[in-house]
């Protein structure tokens, strides 16, 4: 049996980083150390191996370009019409 493992999910994280960075998504004002947060965060979730698709591959390609609020945000656009949600 192979077992998938769900990308964690922000509100579950403990280290402090990341919650302060989706606020930071939300209120769009982001520090370079919120984008970097977000832009890991991200990559674990489209990594994920049950994500399929040309366009689930795009967004692995686009991930390391997530270097502003603008960025994440169209990105994320994408991602949610996907099926990708990590918010």
């Amino acid at each position: 049996m192979k077992i998938i493992h769900h990308p964690g999910y922000w509100m579950h994280e403990t280290t402090g980083v990341l919650r302060p960075a989706v606020e930071a998504y939300w209120s769009g004002e982001m520090s370079p150390e919120h984008i970097a947060a977000m832009r890991a965060y991200l990559r674990q979730w489209i990594g994920a191996p049950f994500y399929q698709g040309e366009a689930i591959e795009e967004l692995r390609r686009s991930i390391d370009g997530l270097t502003s609020h603008a960025a994440i945000r169209a990105w994320m656009k994408v991602a949610i019409v996907e099926g990708v949600d990590p918010l």
